[in-house]
């Protein structure tokens, strides 16, 4: 069996796993497992392999790896490939917020998953002669946290410099002095270990944990002699690829500086390609670089056929390069087929959209999500629960509310904040009978146990507005009473909670009730400020905030004036139809304060406006005017009047102001009358220039009611 590739061994995994043969798994690698201890292999690379193609994203690989273990409790593979399991679904629980704004659940989810898997690597110690991956497993665990996988951390000498190795390295190293794997384990470790680990100073007995300047020069290189030492010349480049890898991690996220990490991962596939195609792909995939990221892609998946991110990876990157191209979903159906549930849950996208030159069919949709929901895909979940409430806009066949309410309680127990808000609006909103605020309190108080944006979001926008009050713990009606003091404080505390976790609909409550709340709450600069923040996140302007955010760095009232900013969100906001951007970047267009350049870039200006703008300003105004936009409708035809030269040209004006005085502009339907009493561009009609005149005359158009008053001396 080890001369099949690392697919077919993959692929024999899975099968097995699908097909729940417990005996034929704890069987195999048993035999895997002796072979090593009796050392008739040179390396550990055999059971390394097995134990890393077991498919532990699958929810039923977890469950199939809990029987495994109930059956054979003294299964040295069992209790390493159950932990892997466990692990997995912590760091997934975990997500990759920063603590300080991680929810309690998912810190509490992964302490206790690593706990967990903690203590069943410990017993795999003592189940095996030769417990190398038990150690290298502790090892992983302890480049997340150095509680596990050694006694005391690490060894001081008198003067309280670091020599010595953490526990697992050591003992793993005795078994297999020369294993790469250990070694990058270890290299793992240096990169993720919270810094302070790594520079210790003794006062008075007791080590005190200190942050170095620089992690990278303090910790990785001060031991990159110990893990290249004893190593042939391959497997040195391969250790130092890896090292490599790390640093242009830390450049790209750490330093922010991506050309800085480049330099490096080029230098990491020189030294091992296998390690260096999927770090280069990714590099140029997340610059856009699709030609580049598709030929490493390709290559990185000679070296890995068997790993099912890289092939969701590849697939996505295919998706961007060219969406109408199929071969993304050739992708994702392998990778689907192969065990990734997330790429089970983009099939399901592609079928229900029609993407990727795919004909939409909604029950290849719902098949493709319910797959992914009985695999542990919450999202799916979410995305079913929402088709079954809703449906779809060209079929409403679907719709099945009491199954999408199980399918929210369902996921709701998986750690679903998104579905604790759902079924919390549910009771609040119920029509049927009577509203169960005891159900709501529930459901909102286990969705902020998550870390729900929206449960935060839901309850704060619902006390401002008076709709709720929150009583202890316990919501309760507030039949939309103004407010007190304490209770608009506590919403606004809660929309900050939601807003810090990036939710945009929190973001632009702040916003708005800063600027046209209750009165003590208006704080203009907080208003300016929240108002900037939400479209520097919103690209789409759904919350409508791009208007007012260009007011506020455009006039600097409330925040630094800043003409480059300005532009962006001008820029940004008008690609909503109708909306106050569009119609005020065309009449900026016109005047000439801002121009788009050459490449398409909206810039500052001074000056008059060019052909090329004023066109761009003439179709930003017609496409606003077209959505039934009452200005865009009279700035259109006061431009044609202005710059008649045709009576084409007073027509065309003339039928922008009809349309503006029919939508109940006060000035254009003066305009129209004036139009027919002079028979300008129009068959003069006094009946209708009186009609136009006086509706403009009664809404207080003085210059109208002068000339309704003249026309009727003249009569």
């Amino acid at each position: 069996m080890m001369q099949n590739n690392g697919l077919k061994n993959y692929l024999f995994l899975l099968e097995l796993v699908r097909e729940e043969d417990i005996d034929t798994l704890e069987y195999l690698y048993r035999g895997v497992q002796e072979r090593y201890e009796q050392q008739q292999e040179n390396t550990p690379g055999d059971l390394e392999k097995y134990l890393r193609y077991y498919p532990i994203k699958l929810k039923s690989a977890w469950q199939l790896a809990v029987q495994w273990q109930a059956r054979y409790p003294q299964s040295y593979a069992a209790h390493i490939i159950l932990a892997d399991c466990i692990l997995s679904d912590a760091y997934t629980k975990r997500g990759s917020l920063p603590v300080a704004s991680a929810s309690v659940y998912s810190l509490r989810s992964l302490k206790d998953g690593m706990d967990h898997a903690g203590a069943l690597l410990e017993t795999a110690v003592m189940l095996s002669r030769r417990p190398f991956h038990a150690w290298l497993y502790l090892g992983y665990m302890n480049a997340v946290d150095p509680r596990y996988g050694t006694a005391k951390e690490f060894t001081l000498d008198e003067t309280g410099d670091l020599h010595q190795l953490p526990y697992w390295y050591k003992k793993a190293l005795q078994l297999e002095p020369a294993s790469i794997t250990l070694r990058i384990a270890m290299l793992d470790a240096l990169r993720k270990t919270p810094p302070e680990i790594h520079q210790v100073i003794v006062k008075d007995g007791e080590p005190l944990y200190h942050r170095p300047p620089d992690v990278w020069s303090d910790s990785m290189q001060a031991y990159a002699y110990l893990l290249y030492s004893g190593l042939p010349a391959n497997a040195r480049n391969e250790v130092r690829a890896v090292y490599r890898g790390h640093y242009a991690f830390y450049c790209w996220l750490g330093k922010n500086a991506p050309t800085e990490a480049l330099p490096h991962i080029e230098t990491m596939y020189r030294l091992s390609p296998h390690r260096g195609a999927p770090a280069l792909a990714r590099f140029y995939a997340c610059r856009k670089e699709w030609g580049k990221a598709l030929l490493y892609f390709k290559e990185a998946l000679s070296y890995h056929p068997e790993n099912v991110v890289l092939l969701y990876d590849y697939a996505g990157c295919l998706s961007q390069a060219d969406p109408d191209s199929h071969q993304a979903v050739v992708y994702y159906r392998r990778a689907a087929r192969y065990g990734h549930p997330a790429a089970m849950m983009r099939l399901g996208d592609i079928y229900r959209k029609g993407l990727n030159a795919q004909p939409s069919h909604l029950l290849k949709a719902l098949n493709y999500y319910q797959v992914a929901l009985r695999e542990g895909y919450v999202s799916a979940g979410e995305q079913l629960a929402q088709l079954y409430w809703r449906g779809e806009e060209h079929n409403t066949g679907i719709i099945n509310r009491v199954k999408a309410i199980h399918i929210l309680e369902n996921i709701v127990q998986q750690g679903s904040g998104w579905a604790c808000a759902r079924l919390a609006e549910l009771e609040l909103e119920k029509r049927s009978r009577t509203h169960d605020y005891s159900a709501a309190t529930h459901y909102v108080n286990l969705g902020m146990h998550y870390g729900s944006s929206h449960c935060y979001y839901l309850v704060g926008k619902r006390i401002y507005e008076g709709r709720l009050l929150w009583r202890g713990v316990h919501v309760v009606p507030g039949y939309f009473f103004k407010p007190n003091k304490e209770d608009r404080k506590m919403a606004l505390e809660y929309l900050m909670k939601s807003a810090s976790l990036g939710y945009l609909k929190a973001m632009a409550c702040l916003a708005r009730y800063f600027d046209k709340g209750y009165e003590e709450d208006r704080d203009p600069y907080a208003a300016a400020e929240w108002y900037c923040k939400t479209a520097d996140q919103d690209l789409q302007d759904e919350e409508g905030c791009c208007f007012p955010a260009f007011k506020a760095v455009f006039y600097g009232d409330h925040k630094a004036r800043n003409l480059k900013s300005a532009a962006r969100y001008l820029h940004q906001g008008a690609t909503v139809a109708g909306s106050e951007c569009q119609n005020r970047l065309a009449f900026e267009l016109l005047k000439g304060t801002f121009a788009y350049d050459n490449k398409g870039q909206l810039q500052p200006q001074l000056g008059i406006a060019n052909d090329y703008n004023i066109r761009i300003a003439l179709e930003l105004y017609e496409r606003s005017a077209a959505v039934g936009h009452v200005e865009s409708m009279y700035y259109l035809a006061e431009f044609y009047e202005r710059n008649a030269v045709s009576k084409a040209d007073h027509l065309k004006a003339f039928r922008y102001f009809l349309q503006a005085a029919e939508a109940g502009k006060t000035v254009a339907q003066k305009e129209v009358g004036c139009y027919y009493l002079n028979g300008l561009a129009v068959e003069k009609n006094e009946t209708y220039a009186m009609f136009w005149l006086s509706m403009a005359a009664d809404s207080g158009e003085v210059t109208a009611r002068e000339l309704l008053d003249k026309v009727k001396i003249k009569n």
